[in-house]
């Protein structure tokens, strides 16, 4: 059985919200780096799938004023969370500008979830059926499967 994408998207963000205390937590620089490419990796295919999905359809199949702006704002969301791992991959990991810009990047991703939990999710909730809210949930794992995290 198919599984929402609603549910599917909350058990994404828990896994980054873990991976970012254990980075913050972590005192060796080697596995820092290797946690925060993973991080960076998952940030990447979730923000890709979830434009390319659960985004598509608040903006295109809608026809729902109010629904297009949270999708819009959540894409703005999303570009600034992009704009913030290109300045962490061109700054040292041991820096206290890296450590201030991965600060500021749990705050924007925290923020994010917050919003969507609420706002986005509930619009979703309202405009698509359990059914359909089941075919995102496997268009957005099929989205994955081909998008490239470093692109």
């Amino acid at each position: 059985m198919s599984e929402s994408i609603l549910n599917t998207l909350r058990e994404e963000y828990r896994q980054s919200e873990h991976l970012m205390e254990m980075i913050e937590r972590c005192e060796d620089v080697a596995q820092k780096k290797e946690l925060y490419l993973q991080l960076k990796s998952e940030l990447m295919l979730h923000m890709k799938g979830e434009e390319q999905t659960l985004y598509a359809h608040l903006m295109d199949d809608v026809g729902d004023e109010e629904a297009e702006e949270l999708a819009q704002h959540a894409d703005s969301e999303h570009q600034e969370v992009k704009d913030l791992i290109a300045r962490l991959d061109n700054t040292g990991i041991e820096s206290a500008e890296w450590k201030m810009l991965f600060q500021l990047l749990k705050e924007n991703v925290q923020k994010h979830v917050e919003e969507e939990e609420s706002a986005l999710f509930s619009e979703a909730k309202e405009d698509f059926s359990k059914e359909e809210l089941e075919d995102f949930g496997d268009e957005f794992e099929e989205a994955k499967s081909h998008i490239d995290p470093e692109a």
